[in-house]
């Protein structure tokens, strides 16, 4: 069984000789500092050098896919925002929002005609990378994170409370311009789309607004996915208890939870596949006899895809990761 299909497998529900072991990408990065070098372009702007760091991350760490960006800043570089496009120590990030009313920045944003090379180096890494054996991931930072990566959280968050309808349009009009890049990866040659919405979590939306603003962006992201055939992980950041139920309507093929999340409680609510969730902070400290003993209780708490419960740091030693993903290749 190749890795792909081991994955693809497992994202349609069907039985597999062992979980899979990956690191998506996006926000999920594991091209750190270690992996990086050798590469002397940067990694986030240069296709050559995306491409290789995304291989080194599978042939050297033995994660069991090919992932692209290795930040959260792609989507909304077009929108006016000024970015730090990182190094090998650091990832990309935002250095300063589009201060204009959200408004503006729909009337004055054209998908079509805006220059985004990073995206579009992006879209042609997936077609370097495209392949028979090894499962590439495309990554989508998630509506509500975006729109907050846009503008100013409190800005947006202060919207929700005091002008619903005007925030509500404004995290539409991003979630269909993710939808777009989407599909644009897929026709690149993505075999998965992972969604990761760390801004959209239970704690800091609450309940109400996550149902009333994240999930009627999912669905519609997800039913676009499914119209052509693409299978859709989501990772959510936090603590799920409040919007567990919210999160089993989802019809994604995976969902990817926090490492504070049980997994066992988890698994007895959620109706999909579980990917997740040995905690970042392990991985960067270790030791790795823990790591090991954290792997093997993932897998035996039901989850379906072994992977890293969320951003791993650049500094994060090759060998923790590399203890994490022997561990799940031993467990046949």
């Amino acid at each position: 069984m190749t890795q792909k299909e081991r994955l693809l497998k497992i994202l349609r529900g069907e039985k597999v000789d062992r979980p899979p072991v990956i690191c998506p990408g996006g926000m999920m990065n594991a091209a750190v500092t270690a992996i990086l070098e050798g590469i002397k372009a940067n990694h986030n702007t240069d296709l050559d050098a995306m491409v290789s760091a995304a291989i080194k991350v599978h042939e050297i760490v033995g994660f069991e896919n090919y992932g692209v960006p290795f930040c959260m800043t792609c989507e909304s570089e077009p929108f006016g925002v000024i970015i730090s496009e990182g190094d090998k120590e650091n990832e990309p990030k935002i250095v300063e929002y589009n201060q204009s009313d959200v408004e503006d920045i729909m009337e004055s944003f054209d998908s079509e005609s805006s220059v985004n090379l990073r995206v579009q180096t992006v879209i042609e890494a997936i077609g370097r990378l495209k392949n028979d054996k090894v499962p590439v991931i495309g990554n989508i930072t998630g509506p509500i994170s975006t729109a907050t990566s846009v503008v100013d959280p409190l800005k947006l968050f202060r919207m929700l409370k005091k002008q619903p309808e005007r925030a509500y349009k404004f995290i539409e009009y991003i979630n269909d311009y993710l939808i777009e890049y989407a599909k644009k990866m897929v026709k690149a040659g993505a075999d998965v789309i992972t969604v990761s919405d760390p801004t959209a979590t239970g704690e800091i939306l609450g309940k109400r607004n996550f149902d009333k603003f994240a999930m009627p962006m999912y669905t519609k992201f997800l039913k676009v996915m499914k119209d052509i055939d693409t299978p859709v992980i989501i990772h959510i950041c936090g603590d799920t208890k409040n919007i567990i139920y919210s999160l089993n309507l989802l019809e994604a093929n995976a969902l990817s939870f926090d490492s504070m999340v049980n997994m066992r409680f988890v698994k007895s609510k959620i109706n999909t596949r579980l990917m997740g969730n040995i905690s970042t902070l392990l991985l960067q400290n270790g030791p790795l006899e823990k790591i090991i003993s954290f792997t093997k209780n993932a897998i035996d708490s039901g989850v379906d895809i072994v992977s890293p419960a969320c951003g791993l740091d650049m500094s994060t030693p090759v060998e923790n990761l590399k203890a994490m993903t022997e561990c799940v290749k031993g467990s046949i």
